[in-house]
């Protein structure tokens, strides 16, 4: 397999340039779940349906850490686990990730599913969801990151 070229070695163009940090499947995903999903730990994001490899998945949070997208703070648990969490910059992709999921909904409608707890996502206006998704990633960082 070839290795990729990212575009910053090549174009200043915002769109190249965002698909160098967020546009490849795993990326949006391990978003997708930090955001939407409740999963903050590695075993969780590991266990998604998509099977991600553990090295990808390893990969991908160093890339997304070192971006400031997301950030990891001790388990109170165990010193040995991490609990990950969006940054204000990732909790800025809200509205790419609602704009992507509602495209879905309606252009790929024949092969979604999206459960019912899920549906108002994609039926209430993207501001009241993204304030829900908001309000949601607050009550977690408020138990979680003392």
């Amino acid at each position: 397999m070839a290795a990729r070229t990212e575009h910053h070695l090549k174009s200043r163009c915002p769109i190249a340039r965002a698909l160098d940090v967020i546009g490849d499947h795993w990326t949006l995903l391990i978003i997708r779940d930090l955001m939407f999903g409740g999963k903050h730990e590695y075993k969780e994001m590991l266990a998604s349906e998509e099977g991600i490899a553990s090295n990808i998945l390893s990969d991908r949070l160093k890339k997304l850490e070192d971006m400031q997208i997301i950030a990891s703070a001790a388990h109170p648990q165990s010193k040995r686990r991490k609990l990950y969490y969006l940054t204000e910059r990732g909790k800025g992709l809200i509205f790419v990730m609602l704009d992507i999921i509602r495209w879905s909904a309606v252009s790929l409608d024949d092969r979604v599913d999206i459960p019912d707890e899920k549906r108002p996502t994609v039926e209430n206006s993207p501001e009241e969801v993204a304030r829900n998704i908001r309000r949601q990633l607050a009550a977690w960082e408020a138990e979680n990151l003392k």
